[in-house]
C-alpha cells in the first residue's frame, strides 16, 4: 500500500492544498491539473500515475486541525477521499 502524506502545517488556503496535491498525485503524470474539487475527485478516482488503478492506498493529512482553520472547504475535501473505497484515510 502506498501512503501519500499531506502536511498540514504548509497549508495556508486551498491553493498551498491544491499544490501538494498535485506534488503528490500527478508527479509522474503529464495531465494538467485544473485545481478545483472535480478535479480531485477525478485524480483521487482514477489512475494517473502515483498509483496503479484501484490500487489501495493511504493518505495521512499530518496537522488536519491546523488545515481546519485555513481550508473553508476541507469537509468537502474529506467527503471526496472518503467516496473512495480504496483510500484508508488518517487525520493525524
Amino acid at each position: 500500500m502506498k501512503t501519500f502524506i499531506i502536511h498540514g502545517s504548509h497549508l495556508k488556503n486551498l491553493d498551498d492544498f491544491y499544490n501538494q496535491i498535485e506534488w503528490l498525485f500527478l508527479t509522474n503524470s503529464d495531465l494538467e491539473f485544473w485545481r478545483n474539487l472535480d478535479a480531485l475527485s477525478d485524480i483521487l478516482y482514477w489512475w494517473f500515475g502515483s498509483f496503479e488503478e484501484w490500487e489501495n492506498i493511504e493518505i495521512i493529512w499530518n496537522d488536519f486541525q491546523i488545515s481546519q482553520k485555513y481550508i473553508k472547504e476541507i469537509e468537502i475535501i474529506e467527503e471526496i477521499i472518503h467516496e473512495n473505497s480504496h483510500i484508508k484515510f488518517i487525520k493525524a
